[in-house]
């Protein structure tokens, strides 16, 4: 039986990466809880103290600081061997793929593109939150999560394969629009924006941008609200209940045509779609339907 876990190794090096339990937390989408209890564990196991609690200011003991060094090239070490039993069995008889709220328009365009180059393969598409997303693809419970690339960019031990492009607008009714065609200002304040219930990890997430190019236009709005599809978004700003963030690739119902349109003299803003997956081995797969 192994007397120590990698896992409270690798919860020990994220701390001092981040300087901090809590971003380790965020990191490893784990309670702070979770962390400070392992590294405790740890300091028990090897009767050393590596974080220095004394002081208001994060700051790791000499045992650490060699702890740490030492842990590096272990944790690699594993990682490498992770990928290379991974790489033993490259065949998929099942794939199954989840999504973020809004994704489902470019992952039946990558399922379609997989069952193209491979026949044989059985696919399982769902939706999944992005609270919980990491958590199951670490754990195994699917295999690939489709989402923006910003919403990883900065979480470790991932593959990420870009399969599609977002083009991002503003969508209102056309009644908020003046004689001239120019957006109603006044009437604007008075609505809330749609957004939708995902998160990201990088500040230039769409969302993030969005808010910003309308304050930049000098657009106003009562409050923001989160919706789970686009649907949800176009069916409020059908019954003219504010502005919805929305795709230019989705296409929007025929009977609406007279009464939705897109913000006038809008940036354009696109964003990356990405395939993410731990598993090596599935490189191959999502590169033949993405050639």
């Amino acid at each position: 039986m192994m007397k120590y876990s990698l896992l409270a190794y690798k919860y020990f090096v994220d701390v001092v990466e981040t300087q901090g339990f809590t971003p380790a937390a965020k990191r490893n989408f784990v309670s702070q809880t979770a962390i400070s209890n392992a590294i405790k564990n740890l300091e028990k196991q090897l009767g050393v103290q590596l974080i220095d609690r004394s002081t208001s200011h994060f700051k790791v003991t000499l045992a650490g600081s060699n702890l740490y060094h030492c842990a590096i090239p272990l944790l690699n070490t594993y990682y490498e061997f992770g990928e290379k039993i991974t790489q033993l069995n490259n065949s998929f008889s099942i794939l199954k793929i989840h999504y973020l709220h809004g994704f489902g328009f470019w992952t039946v365009k990558l399922a379609q593109s997989l069952l193209t180059s491979n026949p044989k393969l059985q696919l399982q598409l769902d939706t999944e939150n992005f609270a919980t997303s990491f958590t199951k693809l670490d754990a195994g419970n699917y295999d690939v999560l489709i989402g923006f690339s910003t919403a990883v960019s900065k979480i470790k031990d991932i593959h990420v394969k870009k399969i599609g492009t977002a083009n991002f607008s503003i969508l209102l009714n056309q009644s908020s629009l003046t004689k001239n065609g120019n957006i109603s200002k006044k009437t604007i304040k008075r609505q809330p924006l749609f957004l939708q219930k995902w998160t990201a990890t990088d500040s230039n997430d769409v969302q993030s941008k969005i808010k910003i190019i309308l304050r930049n236009m000098h657009i106003d709005y009562s409050q923001i609200i989160y919706l789970d599809s686009f649907d949800a978004a176009i069916s409020n700003v059908v019954l003219n209940h504010g502005l919805a963030i929305y795709p230019r690739e989705l296409s929007i119902p025929k009977k609406y045509d007279d009464c939705l349109c897109f913000l006038p003299q809008l940036p354009e803003l696109k964003y990356d779609v990405v395939a993410i997956y731990k598993n090596p081995a599935l490189a191959n797969i999502l590169e033949r339907a993405t050639d």
